[in-house]
């Protein structure tokens, strides 16, 4: 018996050999994973990171955008709209805006009557064209004429209070020197608080003209045409094109047909251009048919002159005969 449970702890001994080695073996991989972790942060560390730059008027640290924002510039699918289209829109507004406004103030300085109701109006006009219609639709009438709207660099309408501060400037502007014309006497005839208040209402006007030159200086300088307010809220006027099955009804539908003025007013500037295009084209071809006209009367004496030379050689040779 005890020679048999010594062979068994013999073998008992040299089957567990095995396993050991298998597991000294295993060693080496998971060093190979702890090796691949360096990789891993490796890959995490080459990700790109937010730089970070001072603001130009905070001077507060502010992330800079990163590459995988949306450009802000016009979008895709999009037109500007045509010179036309600009000034009938502005016209349109313009009328809106300021024509019950003057007859406000006609009422006031000549009829000295109905200035509730003139005022009244003017009221109605500007709430509707610069705050209802733009949170409604985000145009204004003059868009709706001229089948135009406002649209930011992502494609959506923009905040209501660029409608209002676009179409105000020429109002801005009036007001401002309305309010010079009044209280700029008053800067250097008064004293104490009354001074101080006519300063105020001074320094107001001003500003509100000289933002209504420095919006139309950028448009004019700007191949966009965007104005200063039209920069600040990213806003671009274009086309306004409905998308398949888009059908307006009630109120805006009505709006949407008073488009048919401003096609109506295109039609007839095209054909003007038009009818200039023919008439100078004309006249071009007629400027170029003068000079071969003078140098056929100029060819005609030449070809006279030939005429009497082979004459008198006819006869200089007859007369030799």
């Amino acid at each position: 018996m005890g020679l048999l449970d010594k062979a068994s702890d013999a073998g008992s001994k040299s089957a567990k050999k095995p396993v050991a080695k298998a597991v000294a073996k295993a060693i080496p991989v998971a060093k190979a994973v702890a090796k691949a972790k360096p990789v891993a942060k490796a890959v995490a560390k080459a990700k790109p990171k937010a730089v970070v730059i001072p603001d130009a008027v905070t001077g507060k640290p502010v992330k800079a955008i990163r590459a995988r924002a949306i450009p802000q510039g016009l979008p895709e699918n999009y037109e500007t709209a045509s010179p036309n289209a600009r000034r009938i829109a502005w016209f349109t507004n313009f009328v809106v805006n300021l024509g019950p406004v003057f007859g406000f103030l006609f009422s006031v300085a000549v009829l000295d009557a109905f200035t509730t109701i003139f005022a009244l109006v003017a009221l109605a006009a500007l709430t509707l064209n610069l705050i209802v219609l733009p949170i409604m639709s985000g145009r204004t009438l003059g868009n709706f004429v001229s089948r135009t709207k406002n649209i930011t660099y992502s494609g959506s309408k923009p905040n209501f209070l660029h409608a209002l501060f676009v179409n105000s400037t020429g109002i801005l502007a009036l007001t401002g020197l309305v309010f010079l014309m009044i209280f700029a006497g008053s800067v250097f005839s008064e004293k104490g608080s009354t001074q101080i208040q006519a300063s105020v209402w001074s320094i107001l006007g001003i500003i509100f003209i000289i933002l209504f030159f420095i919006n139309s200086s950028m448009k004019r300088s700007n191949e966009m045409n965007q104005g200063l307010y039209d920069s600040i809220f990213k806003a671009f006027l274009v086309k306004h094109i409905p998308a398949e099955g888009e059908v307006s009804t009630g109120f805006i539908g009505k709006l949407e047909s008073m488009a048919s003025y401003g096609d109506r007013f295109t039609q007839r500037q095209e054909a003007k251009v038009a009818k200039k295009a023919i008439l100078n084209e004309s006249s071009s071809d007629e400027s170029d048919d003068k000079p071969v006209a003078k140098a056929v009367a100029k060819a005609k004496p030449a070809t006279k002159a030939k005429a009497k030379a082979t004459a008198a050689d006819k006869k200089d040779a007859g007369k030799t005969k």
